[in-house]
């Protein structure tokens, strides 16, 4: 059965009307005798003006936001609004009217989707209404587009459907009457948008009619419906969903475009179950056909959002609006003209003819030789030859190591994680041995070889990945030029890599939050710039050959990776598993003490 949030079926529209009262009480209101009648707070001020035409709509509930979403400066006065699917009452249209229309003799104008309910509870009230002496019109919304088709081969005296195209009939007007023009005079705009087939909507579903309280949910159909109306009416034909690319020209080809059309407006309408991610495709590519396939047609403007849904159907609906006629420019401008209706979208597309990318180099590094006429450029230290080689033979022995490693590290993250964690470090090790063959590494420059694996390993995915290219980004000032005289010895180098560590693992502290005995990539780290802070205090009085100290670097960061299988996890996903489950290593700590054994190996291999 489908589930909804509900109380008493028969109170649910009116729940909903008072909810939304709550969050847009500053400039709305509601009839104590009908809560169902929603107006614009200064109705009195706007019922007592002979110069400002009132605007009512409605219809049925689960339309939402439509159509008391929809009121406010600029759009409608009032709207009236009935249960869910169901033609508001007569009685309750009768009193909005007589609310904003009983001292206004600049009249009122009631904007009405073209439903059988609909056509006759709000016509039986603007005649009594009439007859009460109040100035009353109606226009009739018949946007619908699915069943032209089926009409002109049938004497069919219902006419098509109102569908989301009142919406811009409620922007269009709302302007109108905001610019003090008569009732006629917004009447005349309106009819020759509409009863010239300017307007036009089309709705698909991806899963059939909603499922309403106490139904069960819609069987699965592999098929999606054109047509399909938004009270569940059955749709106009079903077809075969290849791609959102090849429906959206299949709905202007087949539905939307005329061979007239010049200039044009796009609304393209959630219809409730359809996520945002889909809908920033679905509007794409609206706009991408209509630049591949019709370039000679101007989009002028473009709606995306939630605007009138079928309570909660996964689908879609797309609206289009002729502009190359007599009154296309004015259009336009009502359309931007200010509306503070809480639903009305405060953004557009505008003249999409004109949209274009800002150029620019932002994504790509910025070399070097073009940054040192500036004032914050670093001078960064260089190396000798021998060393290059070594760092180089060190890189490699590290990628090739982790790459042997993967599947160990794949298990020892599948205890706390997604069990990847070896398969991301591999794929970045690859495209490091690929780096190195094609020479984009500069060895001579330890602060390069920094800079580009940060970029590698920014683009590896996952928050190891991240980190460990935050630390390199970090670690890369440490190598800031400062006494090229000693470059060569080894305190020098010591003191360099020190700095290094200590920036990178303050960054990855900083935004990554990660302390020492939280078990992650922090600890054997920690561990070891603890080490190399207390070497470069007690050199002159304990000296170590570089091969010693580096076996020795290797045996304490080992031993700290170990140490992380007795810690409890406080970042990351292992931290939301329960820690009696977690007894081996952390993935990432074992995967940092590989590279500094891979690094001894290089160097026994260099001696």
């Amino acid at each position: 059965m489908s589930k909804h949030l509900i109380n008493k079926q028969e109170n649910w529209a009116r729940d909903s009307f008072r909810g939304f009262l709550y969050t847009n009480n500053e400039n709305l209101i509601a009839l104590e005798e009908y809560p169902n009648v929603i107006a614009r707070k200064d109705f009195l001020t706007l019922a007592e003006s002979s110069s400002r035409v009132a605007l009512i709509s409605g219809g049925g509930s689960g339309h939402e936001p439509a159509h008391l979403g929809f009121v406010g400066h600029g759009m409608l006065t009032a709207v009236v609004c009935g249960d869910l699917f169901a033609s508001p009452s007569t009685s309750a249209i009768l009193a909005a009217i007589r609310l904003v229309g009983r001292t206004n003799k600049a009249g009122v104008l009631m904007i009405v989707k073209n439903y059988t309910g609909d056509r006759l509870n709000f016509g039986l009230a603007a005649k009594r209404a009439q007859l009460e002496g109040i100035n009353v019109d109606w226009v009739l919304v018949d946007d619908d587009i699915a069943l032209i088709e089926e009409e002109n081969q049938r004497d069919s005296s219902v006419g098509r459907r109102g569908l989301c195209g009142t919406v811009l009939i409620h922007k269009i007007a709302g302007a109108l009457a905001e610019q003090r023009k008569s009732l006629k005079e917004i009447k005349e705009v309106l009819d020759f948008v509409l009863k010239g087939g300017h307007l036009r909507t089309i709705g698909v579903s991806l899963c059939g009619k909603a499922a309403l309280p106490g139904e069960k949910n819609p069987v699965f159909d592999s098929q999606i419906e054109i047509g399909l109306g938004i009270h569940g009416e059955a749709g106009r034909r079903k077809v075969d969903l290849s791609n959102c690319k090849e429906l959206v020209k299949s709905l202007f080809e087949n539905y939307l475009l005329k061979s007239d059309h010049k200039e044009i407006c796009l609304m393209v309408n959630n219809l409730g179950g359809l996520s945002n991610l889909e809908l920033g495709v679905l509007t794409r590519d609206c706009a991408d056909y209509l630049s591949e396939f019709k370039p000679d047609i101007k989009l002028r403007r473009i709606y995306s959002g939630t605007f009138m849904t079928s309570l909660n159907m996964n689908g879609f609906s797309v609206t289009m609006l002729n502009l190359e006629n007599t009154h296309g420019q004015l259009i336009v401008d009502l359309l931007d003209a200010r509306s503070e209706a809480p639903s009305w979208p405060r953004n557009r597309g505008a003249d999409l003819a004109t949209f274009e990318l800002f150029k620019g180099t932002f994504g790509t590094s910025v070399k070097e030789e073009n940054l040192k006429n500036s004032d914050n450029y670093l001078k960064f230290s260089s190396i000798d030859s021998s060393l290059a080689v070594l760092l180089e033979t060190s890189l490699s022995k590290v990628c090739s190591g982790i790459i042997d490693l993967k599947d160990y590290l794949n298990t020892l993250d599948s205890v706390c994680g997604d069990g990847d964690c070896g398969n991301s470090l591999a794929n970045i090790s690859e495209t490091i041995c690929k780096h190195i063959n094609e020479k984009k590494f500069n060895f001579d420059q330890p602060h390069q070889v920094l800079l580009e694996l940060s970029e590698i390993f920014e683009n590896g995915g996952g928050s190891l990945c991240i980190l460990l290219s935050l630390f390199m980004s970090s670690a890369t000032r440490a190598f800031a030029a400062k006494d090229l005289k000693v470059r060569n010895e080894q305190i020098f180098w010591i003191k360099r890599w020190n700095e290094a560590l200590k920036m990178g693992i303050d960054a990855v502290q900083e935004y990554g939050r990660a302390k020492p005995g939280q078990r992650s990539i922090i600890d054997p780290l920690v561990v070891l710039n603890s080490f190399l802070e207390g070497y470069l205090k007690s050199y002159g009085t304990k000296q170590l050959d570089t091969k010693t100290l580096l076996k020795e670097i290797v045996d304490l960061v080992y031993e700290s990776a170990q140490s992380t299988a007795k810690m409890q996890p406080r970042v990351g996903r292992a931290s939301y598993v329960d820690p009696s489950l977690i007894n081996s290593p952390d993935a990432g700590a074992f995967a940092i003490s590989s590279i500094f054994t891979s690094i001894y190996k290089a160097y026994l291999m260099n001696e």
